[in-house]
């Protein structure tokens, strides 16, 4: 069993594990079904009972979910299990030969039951299954909200964000160091490691200042929507924001001070 999709190492050795036990498992399991060879077919089980099940004998099967191709089986692998407990399970298909051996529900677990070595394969079966798909919902999520980042160089000098312009990004400053002026006016600094022009992309409004690279600059950019999803999953990323926006709202009050003494 394989993700349709690039998986990790560990996901890989864990799915090939679950492969090994499920062969295990019906390697003594006799069967009086023939085999059946398919060729390419858009769902495996339409006409099957609930209490089908398939063993891969050779080929490759595949699962989608909502329309997306998300899970692979080859030979050794078990297809149908949520249709033993009638949960909801993803579209089984092929798109070229494949040959199943097709399987009892009942017959499946009266053989599981008959012997306490195979009662405690199923349970490793099971439990391995379920870290497996585990992991590969955490890779997914993962994959899902992951920014599609970019890096930008700045020279000194340059204008990172412009007065006025829309609030499309979101930046942090990797190397270097920035102003931020308002007006012509020099109003704050943006230091190493610092996220900003997030302020604009909550609010909704244009940008209230200029960031202008004091230094040569390395930028982290991030796309608004993907940005404020992050923030949604990842919700500890608002305390630094937070802190940071204390911070300069001190340091204005500060100013405002000095200037009205």
């Amino acid at each position: 069993m394989h993700l349709a999709a690039h998986e990790t190492e560990t996901l890989a050795e864990l799915g090939q594990k679950i492969t090994t036990i499920a062969q295990s498992l019906y390697d003594g399991l006799v069967l009086e079904a023939p085999e059946v060879t398919l060729q390419a077919c858009d769902d495996i089980f339409s006409n099957a009972p609930n209490s089908r099940l398939y063993f891969v004998q050779s080929g490759q099967v595949y699962c989608r979910f909502a329309g997306k191709p998300t899970l692979m089986f080859s030979r050794g692998d078990i297809l149908g299990l949520t249709r033993m407990l009638s949960l909801p399970g993803g579209t089984y298909y092929c798109d070229e030969s494949v040959v199943l051996q097709p399987c009892d529900r009942d017959t499946l677990i009266n053989y599981v039951c008959s012997e306490q070595s195979l009662q405690k394969l199923w349970s490793y079966f099971l439990v391995a299954q379920l870290s497996w798909l585990q992991q590969a919902l955490a890779q997914e999520i993962r994959k899902e909200f992951q920014p599609s980042a970019g890096f930008l160089r700045y020279s000194a000098g340059e204008t990172i964000i412009r007065q006025g312009d829309e609030a499309d990004l979101v930046y942090s400053l990797i190397d270097g160091s920035a102003d931020a002026v308002c007006d012509g006016v020099t109003v704050g600094e943006v230091r190493s490691d610092e996220i900003f022009g997030a302020l604009a992309v909550f609010t909704g409004q244009k940008r209230i200042a200029s960031i202008v690279a004091r230094t040569d600059c390395t930028v982290l950019t991030v796309k608004k929507d993907e940005f404020i999803e992050l923030v949604e999953h990842q919700p500890h990323i608002c305390i630094g924001l937070i802190e940071e926006m204390a911070e300069k709202i001190k340091l204005l009050n500060s100013q405002l001070a000095s200037c009205t003494a």
